[in-house]
C-alpha cells in the first residue's frame, strides 16, 4: 500500500490483538494525564477550560494518521502555552471567547505553516535549537510558569509578572490571601508530590481532580470563596475557520514564534523517546504530523500541540507501542466531554495551579546544568541566557533570545574554526599537529597547514588572517600546503580568498601545495580556474602524498627546489 499521502497508516502495520489490546489499556492512562493537563493549560492561558480537551482530541487523532512515530503522543505543551498566552495578552484580547479565537487562529497558522516546511524542506532548521539553549529556555519557561500559579494558590489575583513583582505585589497583598485556598493548595502539592515519589504508577493529576471535584461538591467551595473552574461546555467541538479576528499581525508573529518553539520541542521529544525505542525521527516527516495536528486542533476549536512529553511517557510506561494508543485516549477525552463534563464545574482552581506547579517543576533540570558545567562554560552560558532571556524579558522575547544566541553560537564557532600545523611523527607515515603531539617535527622547508573547515564568506577573513601569521612565522620554506581536509564547499570569497594566498605566496618565492578537499570544493577549484594556476601536478588527496611528492622533486632537482 502507498502511504505517500496519509504516511501515519504505516505505523499500523503488524498490531496484533494482544498489542492492541495493551494499546488501548495505555490510551485509557495517557487520558487520564491529559484530562487534568488540558484543563489546566487553558485556565493558565486564559481560555474555555475545555479548549484544551479539544485540542488533545483533535491532535492526537490527526497525529495518529499522519505523524511519523509510532510512540509520540501529541497535546498541549507547557512551552507553547505560555508562549500563546503571552501573544494574546500582547494581542489585547481579554475574554475567554476572544482568546480562544486568537488560540485557534495561531494554531491554524502553525500548521500551515508546519506544512510549508515540510514541502521546502526546512526540517533541518530544527538543530539551530542547540540543546544548551533549550534546556535554559525550558528553565526559564519553568520560572515564569511557577510564579505564574501564585494567583490560583492564594486566591489573589496578581496583576504583575516576571520572576520577582508578584512576590513584591503578594506581600503588599497579604491580607487578600485566601486561606482555604493557599491551604488546599499546599496539600494538593504536597500529595502530587507525594504520590509521584511512592506510587509513581498512579495517575496522580487524575486523583487530585476526582478528589477536589468531591470536595467542592460536597463543601460546596464557591460559597466559601474558593474559585472553581466553573461550566464547562458540553459536547464536541464543531468544524469553524476563526475568520473574526481582526489582529491578523498579531497572529502571523506570534504563530512564528510558536511554530519555532513548538516544532523544536516536539522534535526534541519525538528524538528523545526514538533513542529508546529504537525508531529514527525524520525531522520533515515529523512537519507533517505537527502540521495536521495542528490544523486539526484548529479547526475544531482547539490550540496548538505538540510532541508531550509526560503523556508519551505514561504511554510507554503503559506498554503503548503503536498509534491505538493516541486513537484510543482521544476517544476516552471524547466521552469524557460529551458525557462527563457537568462533574468538572466543580473542579478547584487550585488543584490545577498545583498540577502545573509541579508541571514546571519537572521542566527545571538542575542535572543538565551541571552537565553543561561539565562538559562547556561556553555552552553554559548560552543556557542561562536563555533563561534570563524568558524570565527578564518575557517568553516571546525569550524565543528570540534563545533563536539569536543559537544563531550567533553557530555563526561564532564557524567563522572562528580552529587551525593547526602538521608534522611528521617519529616512525610514523602520518602526520600529527604540532601542539598536540610534542614529539612530532616541522618537515625541513615545508609549512603544512590545517584549516579546519570549510572556507565560507563568514570565515573567509579568518582565513587570510591566520594563513598571513603561519607565512610570517614560517620563516625561510619553499612549500605552502594547505591540508584542506575539512573542506567539503568554496563560495566566491573562499576561492578570492584562495587566489590572495596564491598571490601572497608567489611574492614570496613559496610554492602552494593543495592536498584533500571534497565534493563542491574541488568543483569550485576546477570551475574557477585556480586548478590551473596552482598546477594539477601539485593537487593531492592527502597531506602524506604532498610531502612524499615535494621530497621527490627535491631529490630530482636539489638545485630549483630546495
Amino acid at each position: 500500500m502507498n502511504f505517500r499521502f496519509i504516511p501515519g497508516l504505516a505505523n499500523f502495520q503488524g498490531i496484533s490483538r494482544e498489542s492492541a489490546r495493551r494499546d488501548v489499556a495505555a490510551g485509557l492512562s495517557v487520558a487520564a494525564v491529559a484530562l487534568p493537563v488540558g484543563l489546566a493549560y487553558s485556565a493558565m492561558m486564559g481560555v474555555p477550560p475545555v479548549a484544551g480537551l479539544w485540542a488533545a482530541i483533535a491532535g492526537m487523532l490527526a497525529y495518529a494518521f499522519f505523524g511519523s512515530s509510532r510512540t509520540l503522543i501529541v497535546g498541549p505543551d507547557t512551552a507553547t502555552c505560555t508562549l500563546i498566552a503571552a501573544t494574546l495578552t500582547g494581542m489585547a484580547l481579554t475574554t475567554p471567547e476572544d482568546r480562544l479565537l486568537g488560540a485557534t487562529a495561531i494554531a491554524l497558522t502553525v500548521g500551515v505553516g508546519c506544512l510549508i516546511a515540510r514541502v521546502l524542506r526546512l526540517g533541518v532548521l530544527a538543530n539551530l535549537l542547540s540543546r544548551p539553549v533549550l534546556i535554559g529556555y525550558m528553565a526559564g519557561v519553568a520560572i515564569t510558569l511557577a510564579t505564574s500559579q501564585l494567583s490560583g494558590l492564594t486566591g489573589v489575583g496578581l496583576r504583575n509578572s516576571g520572576l520577582i513583582n508578584p512576590f513584591l505585589e503578594l506581600s503588599q497583598r497579604l491580607s487578600e490571601i485566601r486561606l482555604p485556598t493557599l491551604f488546599l493548595g499546599v496539600a494538593s502539592c504536597v500529595f502530587l508530590v507525594a504520590v509521584k515519589r511512592w506510587r509513581p504508577a498512579w495517575p496522580a493529576p487524575i486523583l487530585l481532580v476526582v478528589a477536589t471535584c468531591l470536595l467542592s461538591w460536597l463543601f460546596n467551595f464557591p460559597a466559601l470563596g474558593i474559585a472553581v473552574v466553573g461550566d464547562v461546555p458540553a459536547g464536541l467541538p464543531a468544524l469553524s475557520l476563526p475568520v473574526r479576528l481582526d489582529n491578523v499581525d498579531g497572529v502571523l508573529l506570534g504563530a512564528a514564534g510558536v511554530l519555532v518553539v513548538s516544532f523544536s520541542s516536539g522534535i526534541v521529544t519525538a528524538r528523545s523517546f526514538a533513542a529508546r525505542t529504537g525508531e529514527h525521527v525524520d525531522p520533515n516527516r515529523e512537519l507533517v504530523g505537527f502540521g495536521a495536528a495542528n490544523v486539526a486542533a484548529g479547526l475544531f476549536q482547539g490550540y496548538v500541540v505538540t510532541g508531550a512529553d509526560s503523556r508519551t511517557a505514561v504511554g510507554l510506561v503503559a506498554g503503548g507501542s503503536s498509534p491505538l494508543v493516541s486513537i484510543s485516549a482521544a476517544a476516552a477525552l471524547a466521552v469524557v466531554v460529551g458525557l462527563l463534563s457537568a462533574p468538572l464545574y466543580w473542579l478547584p482552581q487550585f488543584a490545577l495551579s498545583a498540577i502545573l506547579l509541579l508541571a514546571a517543576a519537572s521542566l527545571f533540570d538542575w542535572q543538565a546544568f551541571k552537565r553543561l558545567a561539565r562538559i562547556s562554560r561556553i555552552e553554559l552560558a548560552f543556557g542561562v541566557l536563555a533563561a534570563v532571556g524568558v524570565v527578564g524579558f518575557g517568553v516571546l522575547q525569550g524565543v528570540a533570545v534563545s533563536v539569536g544566541a543559537t544563531l550567533l553560537y553557530a555563526m561564532y564557532v564557524s567563522g572562528n574554526p580552529r587551525d593547526a600545523l602538521l608534522g611528521r611523527l617519529p616512525g610514523e607515515t602520518v602526520l600529527g599537529k604540532l601542539h598536540l603531539n610534542p614529539e612530532a617535527r616541522p618537515v625541513p622547508g615545508v609549512v603544512i597547514w590545517l584549516f579546519e573547515s570549510s572556507v565560507w564568506f563568514f570565515n573567509a577573513d579568518a582565513f587570510r588572517r591566520r594563513a598571513r601569521e603561519v607565512i610570517e612565522q614560517a620563516g625561510a620554506v619553499r612549500w605552502f600546503v594547505l591540508d584542506a581536509e575539512a573542506m567539503t564547499q568554496a563560495d566566491a570569497d573562499a576561492v578570492e580568498a584562495l587566489y590572495e594566498l596564491k598571490r601572497v605566496l608567489d611574492e614570496r618565492g613559496i610554492t602552494l601545495v593543495v592536498a584533500g578537499g571534497h565534493g563542491k570544493f574541488r568543483e569550485a577549484l576546477q570551475r574557477s580556474g585556480l586548478v590551473n594556476k596552482i598546477g594539477q601536478n601539485k593537487i593531492f588527496g592527502s597531506p602524506e602524498q604532498a610531502v612524499e611528492a615535494i621530497e621527490r622533486w627535491r631529490q630530482d632537482a636539489p638545485d630549483t627546489l630546495a
